[in-house]
């Protein structure tokens, strides 16, 4: 009796622990965690959060451990980064959860050991994981945003999901390997920097940490030209527009630029290059007399080569004069002055000597001075050497010709000079002190800019417009409307300047 009632117990603790060990069967089948159990009759071991892949592990998801079957634990747990540091370690635990966020692209080991006391068993584990690794960036974290505006951002592995938040409107635009991403930019200010944040995931959906960028912007370009500030300039001065650094488009620089009147008429022309920073537009046949003249820019189209823009589209604004003209005959040595086609003076001059002709030809005065030192283009000692300082009234019309005052001499209509265009001055002049001021006349009267045509020989028969050489109330009037301002606006230098090689 006492048998039966023994084998009855036995096959009872039995069959309760074929059913536990079913029932772990099952939950070890249906938990998603990975497991790692014993394949006893009384299965015991551990289970663990599983991974999508053990490559490109999310740094930031927490790590549970927990032991499986009847009478289990984890006895220790380790924590181990690529160096064989232990990061975390644990004892005699049931369920525990490892420390979050681990490290980037930072290979792990874990080391578990779970055991059952009651029957003396014991097995250990080592699993092994990579953290998804940070993209690394090509280039410097500081970028100047190029002249299209924008920017291309270069990884070393593809990125997805990539948007920046800065003070400035910007989109993300990857390409298809998911590598080079290209921001553009909207809505900034030149010479300005901008702090950028740069959000992005691995291609596997796990965020990444922000990266931080520093973008600036090109300054705006800049012009000066030859004539800012003048006015009653000459006809047929060319325009120079200087800008502050190399244009981004320059075989289209010039389609980007108009010249016209203030009433909007277009000015006829031709621009060419000087070099890489200076534009030159010469008026064809000449600028309007007596008009304001207008230089102005498309600011979107005409950019520097950083992507820098004009602040505003008006360049330059400058005034003509009315139409002035010189003359120099060369065979009866006089100039005359025109004025809206009348002859308004004429002077007995001194051109250059044979040996030092005048040059013949179509010129205009380029360049300006109350007073000018002019020395010769040979040394000091050597034979021709020469040096005059405060040359008065000089007015350059070709190289190193001019009209400028002569008070060294008296001999007016006949040639005397090194082939400058010598006139009667007051200034300085000890020996002849009652002659007439023809040179300071002609530097009131004239601007740079001014045509100045020198021929050989007077044209026959005389026109009917050139009257007798006298000061016209005209020339008057625009002598005394001349100011001083006006006056040292146009000259290009001050007194007591050098010109090496000069014709006196």
């Amino acid at each position: 009796m006492k048998m039966a009632t023994y084998f009855g117990e036995v096959k009872l603790l039995l069959f309760w622990l074929a059913a536990a060990a079913m029932a772990l069967a099952v939950v070890v089948q249906t938990k998603p965690n990975a497991t790692f159990v014993s394949q006893d009759m009384l299965p015991y071991g551990f289970s663990m959060t599983s991974f999508q892949s053990v490559n490109e592990v999310d740094p930031r998801k927490t790590i549970t451990l927990e032991a499986v079957g009847l009478g289990a634990r984890l006895s220790k747990v380790e924590l181990l980064d690529d160096t064989g540091k232990v990061l975390f370690e644990a004892k005699d635990k049931t369920r525990l959860a490892l420390p979050s966020p681990l490290a980037f692209g930072t290979r792990h080991t874990i080391k578990v050991t779970a055991e059952r006391s009651w029957s003396r068993q014991s097995e250990t584990h080592e699993f092994n994981f990579t953290t998804v690794a940070v993209p690394k960036l090509d280039g410097p974290l500081l970028r100047m945003l190029e002249p299209d505006a924008s920017i291309t951002l270069h990884f070393d592995r593809p990125v997805a999901e990539v948007t920046a938040s800065a003070d400035i409107t910007l989109s993300a635009e990857p390409d298809a390997t998911g590598q080079n991403i290209r921001l553009l930019a909207g809505d900034y200010a030149q010479d300005h920097s901008y702090a950028i944040q740069l959000n992005y995931k691995s291609t596997t959906g796990v965020p990444l940490p922000p990266l931080n960028l520093e973008l600036t912007t090109a300054p705006p370009l800049t012009t000066a030209t030859n004539v800012r500030g003048l006015t009653n300039l000459g006809l047929i001065l060319p325009l120079q527009v200087t800008f502050s650094e190399p244009l981004a488009d320059r075989p289209n620089a010039a389609a980007n630029l108009q010249v016209r009147t203030r009433d909007g008429k277009a000015i006829p022309g031709k621009w060419s290059w000087i070099g890489q920073h200076q534009l030159k537009f010469t008026p064809n046949p000449a600028w309007p007399a007596s008009s304001t003249i207008e230089v102005s820019a498309d600011r979107q189209n005409l950019r520097s080569v950083r992507g820098g823009a004009l602040q505003q589209a008006l360049i330059e604004q400058f005034d003509t004069g009315t139409d002035r003209r010189l003359f120099v005959y060369l065979d009866n040595q006089r100039v005359d002055a025109v004025e809206n086609g009348a002859v308004v003076r004429t002077f007995k001059v001194s051109t250059g000597k044979s040996k030092t002709p005048t040059v013949t030809g179509s010129f205009y005065i380029y360049d300006r001075y109350l007073h000018k030192t002019m020395r010769s283009d040979v040394g000091r000692g050597q034979r021709g050497f020469y040096e005059v300082e405060d040359v008065p009234y000089t007015q350059f019309f070709h190289k190193d010709y001019a009209f400028h005052g002569a008070f060294w001499h008296n001999s007016f209509g006949r040639p005397a000079s090194h082939g400058c265009v010598n006139m009667a001055t007051k200034v300085q002049n000890k020996r002849w002190p009652n002659v007439s001021e023809d040179a300071g006349w002609l530097y009131h009267w004239a601007a740079l800019g001014l045509p100045v045509t020198v021929m050989q020989k007077a044209p026959e028969p005389m026109l009917a417009s050139h009257v007798p050489p006298q000061e016209s109330k005209s020339g008057n009037k625009e002598r005394r409307a001349e100011t001083p301002e006006t006056t040292a606006r146009q000259e290009l230098s001050g007194r007591g300047g050098v010109q090496a090689g000069s014709r006196i």
